[in-house]
């Protein structure tokens, strides 16, 4: 399992912090600012965690999730958002789109150290059935 997480954040500082608490929990953190980065990203390195920011530029990444999934099969994905400043409901209702689209976690922003650790645990986990599952399938 890669312990390596792709960061889809636009701001600069938020992306300084959200990778600084990913490697607090063990991960190392590639971050970009655009969607066209992100592919780019996924196009050539493998990923154990995808935390994707909603609102990027005019783009909502919730539309463009089944990109994302097809480049990263079963890499689970962590949707982040504060919303929009012209917008006061347009975080909850990304949140609960995200979440009707199954993703795996949901980070409403401002977000902790704390947050992220569970969710790197919750990842860990994952990829440690994730692994034990294809070696029963392999050998069977």
């Amino acid at each position: 399992m890669s312990r390596r997480v792709l960061i889809l954040e636009d701001s600069r500082t938020q992306a300084i912090i959200i990778s600084k608490m990913f490697q607090r929990a063990g991960y190392e953190a590639i971050c970009v600012v655009d969607q066209a980065d992100a592919l780019a990203q996924l196009r050539t390195q493998s990923f154990g965690l995808l935390v994707l920011d909603v609102f990027i530029e005019a783009r909502n990444t919730l539309d463009d999730l089944e990109v994302y999934r097809e480049m990263a099969p079963q890499v689970p994905i962590a949707i982040m958002t504060a919303g929009q400043i012209d917008n006061p409901d347009a975080g909850a209702t990304a949140l609960n789109k995200a979440r009707r689209a199954r993703v795996n976690f949901l980070l409403p922003k401002p977000f902790f150290y704390d947050d992220v650790k569970q969710v790197c645990e919750d990842v860990d986990a994952f990829w440690t059935r994730n692994g034990a599952e294809n070696s029963l399938s392999a050998a069977g």
